[in-house]
């Protein structure tokens, strides 16, 4: 049984449509782990997300433009949604909370090193700051003992 040309080429378009929308959904992906490391406000959400579907909407039209003549064809639509709801259910959480969790732990293992070097260096800059109050506080009782002084004699006069 020999298959036609135009079955095959339509099986490739479906393909490479699946294939977009698994690509597609793993970059939005990759903006959900950003916002899960980075928490960021409902305009940057927005405007990250528009960002995104006008970027998807220009890589759906260039595929189908270079696979298809430009036609839109609803397997091929139909084949990028296909692709994004099969990524989302079966991969996606575990490329999402898995991603988190390891670069959660390298973020705290590379700034562990900077928290010790502050609190080393604030150790001293406290000791200082402990000296200087020592300091301020004895001046300020000398300075009260004197304007009283003051007082006292020009009450005098």
């Amino acid at each position: 049984m020999n298959v036609s040309a135009a079955i095959l080429k339509e099986t490739d378009i479906l393909l490479k449509a699946l294939g977009l929308g698994v690509v597609l959904i793993f970059v939005y992906d990759i903006l959900r782990i950003g916002r899960k490391l980075i928490p960021h406000g409902a305009w940057w959400i927005g405007l990250e997300d528009f960002l995104f579907w006008l970027g998807s909407a220009v890589a759906i039209f260039a595929m189908m433009y270079r696979e298809n003549d430009g036609y839109l064809r609803g397997f091929s639509v139909g084949g990028v949604v296909v692709g994004m709801l099969i990524y989302s259910f079966t991969l996606s959480p575990f490329v999402v909370k898995g991603s988190v969790f390891v670069l959660e732990k390298v973020f705290y293992l590379l700034t562990r090193p900077l928290v010790w070097i502050g609190r080393l260096l604030l150790r001293p800059v406290g000791a200082a700051g402990r000296c200087l109050r020592k300091i301020a506080r004895f001046f300020k009782k000398r300075l009260k003992k004197l304007w009283k002084t003051v007082k006292i004699g020009l009450c005098k006069l």
